[in-house]
C-alpha cells in the first residue's frame, strides 16, 4: 500500500501540478521513487514530526498540496496540535500519512502501536479520513485528495492483497464497497477487512460486507435501506471503541431507531498492556482468540 502511495502520486504529477512530499526519517526503500524524480518537492525532515506538521502547513499555504509521512503514532499523537492548529484550523491540502495500522509494528511495543489513532483524528471534523483496504482503495484515496485538497488523513496498512482477488463488490457510495448479498451486515475497514471475506464462514448469500475505505463523520440517509433490510449489524475493527467506525454506526443506529441484533468487536482500551508480538499475536489477545469465527456466531 505505501508502494501505491508512491506509483499515485508519481502517475498523478505527470500531468499535473506536483505535490510535495515530506517524511520524518522514514520510508526509505518506498520513497526512492519520488525523490529521485522530483528532489526539490522531496524534504526529510528528520525525526521532528511536529515541526513537519507546521512546515507541511507551510508550504500548503502558498498553493501546493503536500504529503506528511511518517509511522502512525508519530504521526497523529506526537503532532495532534499541529494538525489541530496549523492543517485543519486553517483548511489546508496537507495529507497526513499514517503507516502501519492497528497492530502492525506489534514487536515495537505499545508506543508503535496505532489502535487510538482514529478516536484521536476523528475529533478533528475537519479531517477527511481514509482507512483503505487494500492497494485499489489506497489509490482512489489518494486521488480524491490530488484532485479535492483539503486536511486529509490516510492510515495505510501493510496488506498487499486486493480484496477483489478473493470477491466482487459493489460501490454503495463514495470510497465504500459491498461485499455479497446476503442479509446479515458486517462492517469494517483497513487491513483487517480482509480477515472477513477470508473465514470460511463468509458465505456471499448469507453476508454482506461492507468495507468502508473512508471513515465518514456521519452516516447519511443513503444506507437506511441497507440497515433496514439487515437481519444482523456487526463490526470489526482494531482500534478502541471511542471515536471509531462501530461508533458511527451505533450513532445512526440510535438516530433512526433501528433495532438489530448488534455486535461490535474492537480494541477495549482499558485493558491494553504492552507486549511486544506479530500483528496476529496481538489481535487475538486484544479480539479474543477467535475473533473472526466469534463475529459470525449469532
Amino acid at each position: 500500500m505505501r508502494k501505491e502511495l508512491i506509483s499515485t502520486i508519481l502517475e498523478y504529477s505527470e500531468n499535473n501540478q506536483i505535490p510535495f512530499f515530506l517524511t520524518g526519517d522514514l520510508g526509505f526503500s518506498v520513497l526512492e521513487p519520488f525523490k529521485d524524480k522530483y528532489p526539490n518537492n522531496f524534504i526529510n525532515i528528520g525525526i521532528m514530526e511536529q515541526s513537519m506538521m507546521s512546515i507541511a502547513a507551510g508550504i500548503s499555504s502558498q498553493g501546493s498540496k503536500v504529503f506528511a509521512y511518517s509511522i502512525t503514532n508519530f504521526s497523529t499523537f506526537r503532532a495532534l496540535e499541529q494538525l489541530r492548529l496549523d492543517i485543519a484550523y486553517h483548511d489546508l491540502s496537507v495529507c497526513v500519512v499514517g503507516v502501519g495500522t492497528g497492530f502492525q509494528y506489534g514487536s515495537a511495543g505499545y508506543s508503535h502501536w496505532a489502535v487510538e489513532d482514529l478516536a484521536i483524528v476523528s475529533g478533528l471534523e475537519k479531517f477527511r479520513i481514509f482507512s483503505p483496504a487494500d492497494a485499489i482503495s489506497t489509490k482512489n484515496a489518494i486521488l480524491d485528495f490530488l484532485n479535492t485538497g483539503g486536511p486529509t488523513y490516510i492510515r495505510l496498512g501493510k496488506h498487499i492483497k486486493n480484496l477483489s482477488e478473493l470477491y466482487a463488490y459493489e460501490e454503495v457510495g463514495s470510497h465504500v464497497r459491498l461485499f455479497g448479498k446476503g442479509k446479515k451486515v458486517i462492517l469494517s475497514h483497513g487491513s483487517i477487512s480482509i480477515k472477513i471475506l477470508e473465514s470460511e464462514f463468509f458465505d456471499t448469500n448469507d453476508y454482506s460486507l461492507l468495507v468502508f475505505d473512508e471513515i465518514p463523520a456521519i452516516f447519511d440517509k443513503s444506507y437506511l435501506k441497507i440497515f433496514y433490510q439487515a437481519a444482523s449489524i456487526k463490526v470489526l475493527e482494531d482500534v478502541v471503541y471511542t471515536g471509531s467506525l462501530g461508533s458511527r454506526v451505533s450513532r445512526f443506529m440510535a438516530e433512526n431507531n433501528l433495532n438489530k441484533d448488534f455486535k461490535w468487536v474492537g480494541v477495549n482500551g482499558g485493558n491494553i498492556s504492552s507486549a511486544g508480538g506479530s500483528e496476529e499475536y496481538l489481535r487475538s489477545r486484544e479480539l479474543g482468540l477467535n475473533y473472526v469465527a466469534d463475529l459470525f456466531k449469532s
